[in-house]
């Protein structure tokens, strides 16, 4: 470790993916306040005894702090995010972008050795060039297969383009999920566990919408992915005939449009008003009646849970095909084991036979 230095914005990445100030971290490491100031501007060194210390506290590998892997920071360019309408502090949301860089570190980690190529192709697409979000999500149908109707399994198919999908809780209500794909990586997307099935479908294709229209940020960025989303999961032509007439007498009907779409009630009333089956007053209602019903957080009708595999399918691959242990393969992920173990290896199955896309070394 005697030649091992740490990068300090690895260290600042680290510090906030665990919301530490810097207080707290250098109390923790027996450090000042002000040396790991200087450390994380890259102004003093971090190694030896230090850098152990450092390390320990946050419970992480030198390795990690050491890593040469260049950070693009908190720049929203290679970041997207699906928020609800309450804002969250500048700590939250470092804490939240923070962990989704190191989230990818350990995805890229893991697949070392792997052939990981994705089944189908994914790239960006313009939107002015081809006019809407809805006439991407349309094209991106075709071109990838879909089949009419409802999309069967939104997780697997954003598995097979390639993009790794990892839950973390990210210790706050108002952040669903956090995408990045930054030029010469692959895809992931963090979505914070204990979302609903339906919640989780459209979260997933909201962030498939950013990750192929938004490689720099714009102002209707979210508008625009959640128009994505809607058509992507439930194509006007399709879904216009059932919602058509639509009253606020008829939540039945929604009940069951939810099953067969895999939408939301709240998500198919809005898709209602896009395309425009309802007036904004008859919208309004709507979204009146599910506050009264105490189902503006949790419907009822739960949809099946969908299981991401690719993750987990590249660290059983790296303990059976390349016979690492736990240990070896932590360190591949750069994270220590026990961490390790509560994040990744739970999800992990006996077997990879049963995986539908294997991580093949």
């Amino acid at each position: 470790m005697s030649d091992t230095r740490a990068a300090g914005r690895m260290v600042a990445l680290t510090r906030e993916a665990k919301a530490w100030t810097q207080a707290r971290l250098a109390k923790a490491a027996g450090v000042s306040q002000g040396f790991l100031s200087k450390v994380e501007h890259g102004v003093l060194p971090l190694e030896g005894e230090r850098l152990a210390h450092v390390a320990m506290a946050l419970e992480a590998p030198p390795e990690l702090l050491s890593s040469s892997e260049p950070v693009r920071g908190l720049e929203v360019t290679c970041l997207h995010h699906r928020r609800r309408a309450s804002r969250m502090t500048v700590g939250t949301t470092r804490r939240i972008e923070g962990l989704t860089h190191l989230t990818r570190l350990s995805v890229e980690g893991l697949s070392t050795g792997l052939s990981v190529a994705p089944d189908l192709t994914l790239h960006h697409l313009d939107v002015d060039e081809h006019g809407s979000p809805e006439a991407i999500a349309r094209l991106l149908r075709i071109a990838w297969r879909v089949p009419t109707g409802p999309v069967a399994d939104v997780t697997k198919l954003l598995e097979t383009l390639g993009v790794a999908i990892v839950r973390r809780d990210l210790h706050t209500e108002a952040q669903d999920a956090v995408s990045t794909w930054p030029p010469g990586h692959a895809p992931v997307v963090l979505i914070n566990r204990g979302l609903s099935a339906d919640r989780e479908r459209f979260t997933l294709v909201h962030e498939l919408g950013h990750l192929v229209m938004h490689t720099l940020p714009n102002d209707d960025q979210e508008g625009q992915a959640n128009r994505f989303a809607g058509e992507f999961l439930a194509p006007a032509d399709e879904v216009r005939p059932q919602l058509e007439g639509l009253t606020v007498r008829q939540f039945s009907k929604l009940a069951e449009l939810k099953q067969i779409w895999g939408m939301s009630m709240a998500a198919l009333i809005r898709r209602a008003l896009d395309l425009e089956c309802i007036s904004a007053n008859q919208f309004k209602s709507f979204r009146i009646r599910l506050n009264q019903y105490g189902w503006s957080e949790r419907e009822p009708g739960n949809l099946p849970a969908e299981t991401p595999q690719l993750v987990s399918s590249m660290v059983a691959s790296q303990m059976t095909k390349h016979d690492h242990d736990i240990e070896q393969v932590a360190t591949l992920a750069l994270m220590l084991q026990e961490p390790f173990r509560r994040h990744y290896l739970a999800d992990v199955p006996p077997s990879t036979s049963t995986h539908t896309r294997k991580a093949q070394p």
